[in-house]
């Protein structure tokens, strides 16, 4: 008789047809070790909620020249595979609902430790969204915290590509498999994210970009995360999904508000009107979530106030000007016009390109103040 890994066992109860991954869990959380769900009794494993059929076809389970060649394509990739009782399976991925029973990774498996707040939005996403998204990343890397996101076109692909800047960890949840980059113009940034960060999916080797993987998909960018930030999103969006599951599963929303009227806005702001907390800039998720931990350079985590020596980026004069004009006040539009004597024009798109950077807060009442890591 041929003698089988654990690993083995996890990979054929994902190929057991009809058993689903909620069954899966169920299964393993009321047994203990997937040995048991295996030898288990069709009865038993029916008494956590498997289905009859999908229970004798765990027992009558003979296919594993397939878990064989799921293994053999994963590794063949540069890939891993962590089932649900590895040591280094997140824990806040294992506390979800209907957590995936296997993980298939490619990269930096450390970063599944760190304290994370995933970043999503529109795949259409207008030019300012894009912006906001990538300085939101940059930020949040800066600060130590893992960015997690879809890679998708528009918000996703520049919150990665923010937090790439300079090397920080990003994971980019595919609703593929490792060998399958989707959309195929983020080839390029799939492979700076393996390198630099992690790339991680549910989805065995060679399965394609089919539209219910997507939604699927999304349980595990909020579920890895301690809050979920939305930039731009239409009516529709599956970003809204992505709130909607990260609401289920205990964690906060955030939403970056957007002009009326704009496609982009709408849900957005729906998101805004039914109890998301507002982000202007990522000192909003430390203010919702200040026993957030992060981690600093050194890989050590110690807490927020250890890691907010920041780079400060290079600033043109206007923007020098502006920053020494607030000091560490906060002062609104028109006395900001006043002080400075600039055309409002001016002074609007300076503002803009400081609050993009992340240097600047906007408040209530038109009224602005500089970061304090960032106070001359």
């Amino acid at each position: 008789m041929i003698r089988h890994e654990p690993l083995d066992y996890w990979l054929a109860l994902t190929l057991a047809p009809g058993i689903g991954v909620l069954g899966i869990a169920r299964a393993f959380q009321g047994l203990g070790s997937v040995d048991a769900v295996f030898k288990a009794p069709v009865a038993t494993l029916i008494s956590f909620g498997v289905r009859k059929k999908a229970a004798a076809a765990v027992a009558s389970f003979s296919d594993w020249s397939q878990v064989a060649a799921i293994k053999e394509k994963t590794f063949a990739v540069g890939g891993e595979i962590i089932p649900l009782d590895d040591p280094r399976y997140p824990d806040n991925l294992k506390q979800i609902a209907d957590p995936p029973p296997v993980l298939f990774i490619k990269g930096n498996t450390d970063l599944l430790k760190l304290s994370a707040i995933a970043v999503v939005g529109a795949r259409r996403a207008s030019e300012l969204g894009r912006r906001f998204a990538f300085k939101l990343g940059a930020r949040l890397a800066e600060k130590g915290l893992c960015v997690v996101s879809g890679m998708a076109l528009g918000v996703d692909g520049a919150a990665h590509e923010g937090c790439l800047r300079d090397k920080g960890p990003t994971i980019a949840v595919l609703g593929t498999g490792l060998d399958v980059i989707y959309p195929a113009a983020h080839r390029h940034l799939s492979e700076r994210i393996a390198e630099n960060g992690l790339l991680l999916t549910e989805l065995p080797p060679g399965s394609g970009p089919d539209r219910g993987n997507f939604p699927r998909r999304n349980r595990i960018v909020s579920g890895l995360a301690q809050g979920v930030v939305v930039v731009e999103a239409g009516e529709k969006s599956g970003s809204l999904i992505t709130a909607r599951l990260a609401l289920e599963q205990g964690r906060e929303v955030f939403a970056v508000p957007g002009p009326p009227g704009m496609p982009g806005s709408k849900g957005v702001n729906r998101l805004l009107k039914d109890g998301a907390q507002l982000l202007e800039s990522v000192e909003d998720i430390f203010l919702a979530l200040p026993w957030l931990a992060v981690a600093d350079k050194s890989g050590t985590n110690s807490g927020r106030e250890s890691n907010t020596a920041l780079k400060r980026p290079a600033l043109t004069p206007e923007q020098s000007q502006l920053i020494a004009a607030l000091g560490a006040d906060e002062i609104n539009f028109d006395d900001l016009l006043e002080k400075l004597l600039w055309e409002t024009g001016l002074l609007s798109r300076v503002l803009l390109e400081l609050e993009l950077s992340g240097m600047l807060i906007k408040s209530a009442g038109n009224s602005f103040r500089v970061v304090p890591e960032f106070v001359e």
